[in-house]
């Protein structure tokens, strides 16, 4: 039997909380957001011990989930030994602490766990400054309900500390103090970024968009010999990547590819408005391939959610190439209900090297019908 002290990942529970109301009318998939939940915490290095899911008459204002459900929970947590409690819903601040009260307990939202990743996966210094807007601005509307001390933040996510209301405006002036300095830094590298792209000319642009872990930057590698970093786990990929693309001979101008932050369901607003100059390459693209992952079962709602932040970021109007990778994992029947959605779609493998040539083609086409108008 394991030692539950040996494990080297953080111990937690997940929990998905609604209102009746809000389950009956938004027709919630529990398991598929736990699903997700689970996954974004492995990535994050969380083990998830449990998982719970609560539809009660009402959210409780106080602590969320209600007192009597807390209370069971710590219990089960001193025998799991665990100690984050991992809300797929949002918090007040108030709430973060009524939920940690009386216990060693530190309760964190799912967005917080994302943050967390993008903190993990950020190499660069622009990518860093972004993922540090993005958490101060979201942790800057709850410093007035939450015992936050923003100087005992570990790379600025994470970690707490009690606070006084002179510490509270202490940290509320030095966040946005930060906030406007990270603005102002993001701003001039957005504008340099701006003049490189506009020093690209006639250069035909073409942007690999798709929710995270559907395989963007193995079919970049492939599309153009490159070696950009593969995982095989959540938000791999935080920095654009630009090359150049050759298709054929008979491309009437100069192609370049990028790949991209990859989407998820509820991508914080905050993480969109910060890695504006990232998402760039997206909405000044002249193609979008959207790809995504056709051996997923919740494939439709990905592609839909991939959709509402193409919009949120006003890029809907740019022509799009859906296509659906690791098509080798699926069998006929999958692959004719997806044919039968999507008519105009491409299938490949990108690990196995398949239908490239196929994608190629039909980017040429678009190219040439584009170039036409």
């Amino acid at each position: 039997m394991e030692n539950k002290n040996n494990s080297t990942k953080k111990r937690a529970y997940i929990i998905f909380v609604a209102d009746s109301k809000q389950y009956r009318n938004s027709k919630i998939n529990i398991d598929n957001i736990l699903n997700e939940l689970s996954m974004l915490c492995d990535t994050a290095g969380y083990e998830v011990i449990e998982r719970y899911s609560f539809i009660q008459q009402k959210i409780s204002a106080g602590t969320y989930i209600g007192t009597g459900k807390l209370e069971s929970l710590k219990e089960s947590a001193l025998i799991d030994n665990v100690e984050y409690f991992v809300f797929d819903n949002e918090l007040s601040g108030s709430q973060v602490n009524a939920i940690e009260d009386g216990s060693n307990i530190t309760a964190l939202t799912r967005t917080e766990i994302i943050l967390e990743i993008f903190a993990m996966r950020a190499k660069t210094m622009t990518a860093k400054m972004q993922v540090e807007l993005a958490f101060l601005e979201f942790e800057y509307p709850r410093l007035k309900g939450k015992r936050t001390n923003l100087s005992q933040i570990k790379g600025g996510i994470g970690l707490r500390g009690g606070a006084g209301e002179k510490q509270l405006e202490y940290d509320r002036r030095r966040a946005r103090e930060r906030i406007h300095k990270l603005k102002s830094q993001l701003s001039k590298v957005e504008k340099s970024a701006s003049t490189g792209r506009k020093g690209r000319g006639s250069t035909f642009r073409i942007a690999i968009v798709g929710y995270t872990n559907a395989g963007k930057s193995t079919l970049f590698n492939l599309l153009c010999k490159e070696s950009v970093y593969v995982e095989d786990k959540l938000f791999a990929t935080l920095d654009t990547h630009t090359r150049k693309l050759y298709i054929s001979d008979d491309t009437p101008v100069e192609v370049i590819i990028s790949d991209t932050v990859g989407f998820i369901d509820r991508l914080p607003h905050t993480l969109v408005a910060s890695f504006k100059s990232t998402l760039s390459e997206v909405v000044e693209a002249d193609l979008l391939l959207h790809l995504s992952d056709a051996s997923d079962e919740n494939i439709d709602e990905k592609l839909i959610h991939v959709e509402s932040i193409i919009k949120e970021i006003d890029a809907s109007h740019i022509k799009r190439i859906v296509v659906f990778n690791k098509s080798d994992s699926i069998d006929e029947i999958q692959k004719n209900r997806i044919s039968t959605s999507y008519n105009d779609a491409v299938f490949i493998s990108a690990k196995n090297n398949t239908n490239i040539e196929v994608l190629k083609n039909k980017i040429l086409d678009t190219i040439l019908e584009l170039s036409r108008e």
